[in-house]
This record gives structure tokens, C-alpha cells and sequence, in this order.
């Protein structure tokens, strides 16, 4: 469900960057030299990065994302399905901070039995700040620890393409890179606020992403690009949501899930798929559980 994309810019010691947001989700890639070795790193597709922006570089990676739900109740089929396209943009203001905006189209389509129904429309923006706490680097290996603080803006339409709230969110981002692997784990926590007599509930999620080169098996000066398998795992847990102050029974639970994906990353462009895949969906009530979502995506940098 989103738009976005990447950079890496190149400095005296071969540093590059490049980021990716999600949903939320951002992403770095970098290349640099650590001691003797050179460090390859790729970027997550479904969750985020420590690793930072060089200075006064942009940003943009456009995504592309497919939610899929659907289920039976008492016999009536339900199906729900989103499509978002999100734009995101990032600055890094120095070395270590970096912020971010985030402006996502969304498409739902609604079908409930008879009821059918269709919205399209601007969602809601994202604006958050990363600033990068730890670095500790040694030959052929780095560890970055970032945390991360955002709010959410009601720029979508109120219970169409957006929740008519202002929330924020916040979390702390983990990546260790190597020559030939990268692993980046966040924690992340949504605080939800209510608008017009809704409020969604709260999100706590834990995610994790293990990059590892495929392709080339040894790096020259002739290295043109980089192929990386990519393996993901996320748990969430959902709040209830309330209408008027009352709980809404048929919200809230948990989600585990495992992202396997693919990229492919250059000096000026990366491209990603990867397929997000519901393995427990212990919702609450008669919500609707999902069943995958597919995720692609074109970072470039300038």
C-alpha cells in the first residue's frame, strides 16, 4: 500500500545511503569502508533502518502496496481490498539526524455481501525525525542504533481514506552490517487519538529484517550492482478501537508475520518485492483477518 524511494551518495570514504519508510517503513542502503573491508549493506522492505543519510542528501522512494483481506460470516462473503501508493522524501540535516515526510494515495474497495463500496482520496501524511544515538565500527562490520519520533496529520478524509485524528509515534531502530549481510529490528509504538467519536486503537509492533548478498560473491571496482534475498518478520499487537468511548469488541489482537522478498540495489537506484504473509492472525471478534500483502518499490537518489 505506499509510494516511495531511496538514495546512497558516495563521500570521501565511499559512504552511500539510501532509506526506505512504513510503513510504515523506511530504508537505508550503504556502502563504506570500515577498516580494510567494504561494507554492502541493502535496505529492509517492510520495516526500518538505523543506518544514516549523509549530509544535506535527499531521499525519495516511491511503493506500491496491495493489502488483501477476506473472509466468510454467517455465509455473507467480505473482501477488502487497498491499494496505496506512497510518496516519501527524506534530508539529512547532518551526518546523524535526518527527517522525514510521507504523502500516501490510498484506494479501498469494499465488498460486504451486497454492500459494496469504493473511496479514493489523499491519505494521511506522516512527518518524523531520526537521529542516529551509537555507532560502533569495526573492520568489515558496523552497529548504528536511531530512535525515531513522528506525528501523523488527518490529511485523508474521515472515515474514508484517513481516521480524522492527530497521532504520533515513535521507536528505536537497531541495524548491524557485515560484507555480506545486514539485520535491522525496530520496536515501534502508535499512540492513536480520537476524532469525531472514533479512536483506532494503539499499535506495538517489533520487527525485524535479514538481508543477505546473493550476488556478486566477491566485490571488485568493476561491481555494478548487488542482488539480496530478504527475509522478515513482524509482530503486532492491535488495541481495541473505541466509537463514543464504548470498546469495539470486534477489533484488536495480534498479527505474526514473515515478509520473503528480493532487491536489487545499484549506486543510483534500488528495487524491491517482497510478499508480507499473515502466519497467526489472532484478531478479536468478527474482524477481518488479512490475508497477504504485497509490497514493491523504486528508491532513487539526487
Amino acid at each position: 500500500m505506499h509510494f516511495l524511494l531511496t538514495i546512497h551518495t558516495i563521500i570521501s570514504h565511499r559512504i552511500r545511503c539510501r532509506w526506505r519508510s512504513h510503513g510504515i517503513l523506511l530504508a537505508t542502503a550503504i556502502v563504506f569502508n570500515v577498516g580494510a573491508s567494504q561494507l554492502v549493506l541493502a535496505a529492509p522492505i517492510a520495516t526500518n533502518t538505523a543506518l544514516p543519510l549523509s549530509n544535506h542528501e535527499f531521499i525519495l522512494r516511491e511503493q506500491l502496496a496491495l493489502i488483501q483481506a477476506s473472509d466468510r460470516l454467517a455465509g455473507t462473503r467480505r473482501e477488502l481490498s487497498q491499494y496505496v501508493s506512497r510518496s516519501v522524501l527524506g534530508y539529512g540535516v547532518t551526518p546523524k539526524w535526518a527527517v522525514f515526510g510521507v504523502l500516501p494515495v490510498v484506494k479501498v474497495e469494499r465488498d460486504f455481501g451486497v454492500n459494496r463500496s469504493t473511496e479514493t482520496g489523499m491519505g494521511d501524511a506522516e512527518l518524523f525525525t531520526r537521529y542516529e544515538i551509537y555507532q560502533a565500527d569495526k573492520p568489515g562490520r558496523t552497529f548504528r542504533i536511531s530512535p525515531y519520533f513522528g506525528v501523523r496529520l488527518p490529511t485523508g478524509r474521515n472515515g474514508k481514506t484517513g481516521d480524522g485524528s492527530t497521532d504520533i509515534f515513535g521507536g528505536l531502530i537497531a541495524t548491524v552490517a557485515t560484507t555480506q549481510w545486514v539485520l535491522d529490528s525496530q520496536i515501534r509504538y502508535d499512540f492513536n487519538r480520537e476524532a469525531d467519536g472514533f479512536e483506532r486503537g494503539d499499535v506495538a509492533r517489533l520487527e525485524s529484517s535479514f538481508q543477505y548478498r546473493l550476488s556478486p560473491k566477491s566485490i571488485t571496482l568493476d561491481t555494478k550492482g548487488f542482488l539480496f534475498g530478504v527475509i522478515e518478520l513482524g509482530a503486532y499487537h492491535f488495541d481495541n478501537n473505541r466509537t463514543m468511548g464504548a470498546i469495539d469488541r470486534n477489533s484488536g489482537g495480534f498479527q505474526l508475520s514473515v515478509t520473503p522478498g528480493v532487491q536489487y540495489s545499484t549506486q543510483r537506484w534500488i528495487v524491491d518485492l517482497g510478499v508480507r504473509i499473515p502466519v497467526i492472525n489472532n484478531l478479536k471478534g468478527d474482524a477481518l483477518n488479512q490475508d497477504y500483502e504485497l509490497l514493491t518499490s523504486l528508491r532513487i537518489n539526487f
